[in-house]
């Protein structure tokens, strides 16, 4: 397996989970853990099921996160009005 497909197993699999990535994945992949530890050190190639897999995830990763991107937009909004507006009050927020 070229190393480039191991590295962009492990840059998947912490930007999905964060540095204990490798449970997760194989969790949500259906692979034991160690078969997961075997792709991301190049051992073992990755089927194009688990590319599959990883892909969806990553768009329902995606669609979550642009979901959240607009209510904490709003959130933001929100608490910079309250600030300014204790502010003008001469409250510290």
């Amino acid at each position: 397996m070229p190393r480039n497909d191991a590295e962009l197993i492990d840059e998947v699999g912490q930007a999905l989970w964060g540095p204990a990535w490798k449970t997760p994945m194989a969790e949500a992949v259906r692979h034991q853990k160690n078969v997961v530890a075997d792709w991301a050190s190049g051992r073992l190639p990755v089927p194009a099921g688990v590319w599959s897999e990883l892909a969806l995830l990553m768009r329902r990763r995606e669609h979550e996160l642009d979901r959240l991107g607009s209510r904490v937009q709003r959130a933001h909004d929100t608490a910079l009005k309250r600030t300014v507006e204790l502010t003008r009050l001469g409250k510290r927020p």
